[in-house]
């Protein structure tokens, strides 16, 4: 897939898992520590809309307000819509934009992080609130190539991500790179 369409199918994976979460799931714990599941959803929703900022050219640092439950879906659908936006505008994804702690990528490759980013917060969501984590084998499989091959985490003392955590055999694809990316699996 191109990083577009990556992008686009790791977003259908989180709403999905967002659809399916019930009220007394909210104060859940997440993967994502220390993050419960309402602030993780808050926080996928703001990194995106943080992201499509730095692609245009904004340089403000990410803002992660509280988002009310009863307006996630279509909080997440409208953002979304405008990262999809912003990436098919002309020059995205040969543009170069400044993320977090001064790196810079192409935004063909900001395409790329921000659909791992958004289905990473889809596999820790599955995770803590039950659902099945096994999302989107093909989407896993080209995000996991993409991470270990472009897109290697920065790990280690002031990296973004902590040491790789192996899960066990046929563990589903998303979980493997749940793993890759420092969740404990």
């Amino acid at each position: 897939m191109e990083s577009v369409e990556l992008f686009e199918a790791a977003a259908r994976e989180f709403r999905a898992v967002v659809d399916m979460v019930d009220p007394e799931q909210h104060h859940l714990p997440t993967p994502c520590a220390p993050l419960d599941v309402r602030e993780l959803i808050s926080r996928a929703i703001g990194h995106q809309n943080w992201v499509r900022s730095a692609i245009h050219g904004d340089a403000s640092p990410p803002d992660y307000p509280p988002i009310d439950p009863d307006t996630w879906l279509d909080a997440f659908d409208e953002s979304t819509a405008a990262m999809l936006d912003e990436l098919r505008s002309e020059g995205a994804m040969t543009r170069s934009v400044t993320l977090a702690a001064g790196l810079t990528f192409s935004g063909e490759e900001v395409a790329l992080l921000a659909a791992r980013n958004i289905f990473q917060f889809a596999w820790d969501l599955a995770t803590a609130v039950g659902q099945n984590p096994d999302l989107a084998p093909q989407v896993a499989t080209e995000l996991l190539e993409i991470s270990r091959t472009r897109l290697v985490p920065q790990r280690g003392s002031g990296g973004f991500f902590g040491p790789e955590f192996v899960p066990s055999s046929g563990a589903p694809t998303a979980t493997v790179l749940a793993g890759f990316l420092g969740r404990e699996v």
